[in-house]
C-alpha cells in the first residue's frame, strides 16, 4: 500500500511538454492521436514521469545503424534487419 511519501506526481500538459522540450499543443496532438501514454481523470489529462520515460525509451533509435556512417546499401540492410527483428 502506498504511503504519502510514495505518491506519484501527476503532470499537466504544460509540465510534461516542458520536460520533453516540446510545445504543449504538440503533446495535445499526440494524446489525441493516441501516440503518447496518458491518464484520463474525468475531463483532465495527466502524465507521470514514468510515462514520459517510457515514451522516450520507445523512441530510441538503434545506434548500431547510424545512417550518416552507412552507405545507401548498408542503410537498406539496416532497415531490413529492423523489420525482421
Amino acid at each position: 500500500m502506498a504511503t504519502r511519501t510514495e505518491r506519484t506526481t501527476l503532470l499537466t500538459y504544460e509540465e510534461a511538454a516542458e520536460i520533453l522540450r516540446i510545445h504543449p499543443q504538440t503533446l495535445r496532438q499526440w494524446v489525441s492521436l493516441k501516440k503518447f501514454p496518458h491518464l484520463k481523470i474525468g475531463a483532465n489529462v495527466r502524465f507521470t514521469q514514468a510515462m514520459i520515460d517510457q515514451y522516450i525509451k520507445s523512441t530510441l533509435v538503434d545506434p548500431t545503424c547510424v545512417i550518416s556512417h552507412c552507405s545507401p546499401k548498408d542503410s537498406q540492410d539496416c532497415s531490413m534487419e529492423e523489420e525482421n527483428a
